[in-house]
Order: structure tokens, then sequence, then C-alpha cells
């Protein structure tokens, strides 16, 4: 990793050393959402109660306003995102966490698929998960990479210094990038997605 003066990440290398981790994260993703997508065609029984379950788990959402349910996605995603990227420390949380979320959406598309068709799930997930999946990933590579360098510094690869500029680094990240984006991806799938919803299923 390219450091600078002060010793913290920058600079169009630094960039080049998160992207691998993004590539990595976002293959896991890929590769677990088509693993729940194959799971839910081979056991319909099963995704059914699964999607069930999921349903009844969020359905006390339905009965919030607009606003309390922008402001309860906002939240939700905000705040797992940041953990993912503290807990990276750890690497196995953030490459579990998307794996596990990729399986999931995984199911939830083929569910929507049989009871929907392909045109909603397009229009139930792209406005807003345009946006919001990839910040979710990167807030996972940039934990994998935490998770990396606590690894090299037990190894003494590296100082602590450098674990710390990292952590700093990412932290500054998300509250620049990663949070606002979060925040208009909540708007879109409280606000503007319903709409396309219903504008799609006619």
């Amino acid at each position: 990793m390219q450091l600078n003066s002060r010793g913290a990440p920058g600079g169009y290398e630094s960039y080049g050393a998160h992207w691998k981790y993004v590539a990595a994260i976002t293959l896991i993703f890929v590769v677990s959402l088509i693993a729940g997508y194959r799971y839910a065609v081979l056991n319909p029984t099963e995704s059914a109660m699964f999607m069930g379950e999921l349903s009844a788990d969020f359905g006390w959402l339905m009965e919030l306003s607009l606003p309390q349910i922008f402001l309860v996605i906002f939240l939700n995603n905000s705040i797992k995102a940041l953990l993912v990227i503290i807990f990276g420390l750890l690497i196995f949380v953030p490459v579990g966490f998307v794996a596990y979320n990729g399986w999931i959406i995984g199911i939830v598309i083929c569910e929507q698929v049989r009871t929907s068709g392909y045109v909603s799930v397009v229009a139930g997930i792209l406005p807003h998960g345009i946006i919001e999946l990839p910040m979710i990933i990167v807030s996972a590579a940039l934990g994998t990479r935490l998770g990396m360098m606590a690894f090299l510094w037990i190894k003494g690869t590296i100082s602590s210094n450098n674990v710390m500029s990292e952590i700093k680094w990412s932290v500054r990240f998300y509250l620049r990038w990663i949070l606002p984006l979060l925040f208009i991806a909540a708007l879109i799938e409280t606000f503007i997605t319903p709409i396309i919803m219903q504008m799609v299923s006619g």
C-alpha cells in the first residue's frame, strides 16, 4: 500500500489497492447470490417458508409512515455499513456478511420472479439497489482490507500506525461517500421505488 508523508493511505495507488478487495468481495456476493437463487429453485417449499418468515419479521415496517420507513432503512444500512468496516479487523465478518446477504437476496429474487416476474423484480431492486449494493460491497471491502492489515500487523510486517491510518482513511471514506449515497438510496427506496412498482404493475 502506498502511504503519503504522514503515513496515511492516499493517491491513485491506494485506490487501486482497495479496488482489489472490492473485486474480491463483489465476486463473493455474486457467487452467494447465485447460490441463494439456485437453492430457491431447487427447494421451492423451503424457499417460500423462508420468505414467509422474512415477511413476518419485517411486517411491522408497513405500519410506519414513509418518513419513518426512510429513517429505518437509512439507519439500518448506514449502521451495518459502518460496523462491517470496523469489525473487518476480524476479516471473516465482512466476508460472512456479504456472503449471507447475497444468499438471502438470491432467494428473495427467485421468489419475487415466481410471483411477480422479472420486470417487477428489476423495478423493485434496481432504482435504489444500484446505489445501495455497491456501497455495502465497498464497506465490506474496506473492512476486509482492515482485517488483512491487522493480520500483517500481528505478523510484524507493518506497524500499528499503518493500521490506524487505514482505519482513519476508511472512516473518512465512509463519511464522505458511503453515508451520503446510502442516504440517497434510502430516499429512492422509500419514495420512488414504490411509485415505479405501481407503474410496472399497472
